[in-house]
């Protein structure tokens, strides 16, 4: 009996004080996507340096990862999320909004009805590490 009080308050706990995510106000329709204000290609010469300056020193990646960048209405962006998940994914998260801090005032923010409201900008990168041996 006492183990089974013991293992309910247990769970208890660790479904009170387990971390959650914040959750951010998106709205499902719009009618303009966010965008980059300096284009397209802007953005990925800034996520490749972003990403040579954390990521090649200190994580291993292979595979498609999708980042996914909040903008909110006054057209700020943070990256909040990652798939697939893996081990430290947070600390990737948290150095790579470090990294690109410059460049997350440089986003249009969504319309909808000719009004900025909050989106969510998926960005894909196919990481792919070669290792081989050397003779």
């Amino acid at each position: 009996m006492n183990r089974l009080l013991l293992l309910i308050f247990t769970f208890a706990g660790l479904l009170l004080f387990s971390q959650k995510n914040a959750t951010y106000p998106v709205s499902k329709e719009v009618d303009k996507m966010a965008s980059y204000k300096l284009g397209k290609e802007k953005l990925d010469k800034e996520f490749k340096r972003a990403l040579t300056y954390t990521v090649a020193e200190n994580y291993v990646i292979n595979g498609v990862v999708t980042f996914a960048l909040y903008i909110n209405q006054a057209g700020l962006a943070k990256i909040i999320d990652l798939q697939p998940k893996f081990k430290n994914d947070q600390l990737i998260l948290d150095d790579l909004n470090y990294v690109l801090r410059k460049t997350h005032k440089n986003w249009e923010a969504a319309l909808k009805d000719n009004k900025p409201v909050n989106s969510v900008y998926y960005y894909k990168i196919n990481f792919t590490t070669e290792v081989y041996d050397h003779d």
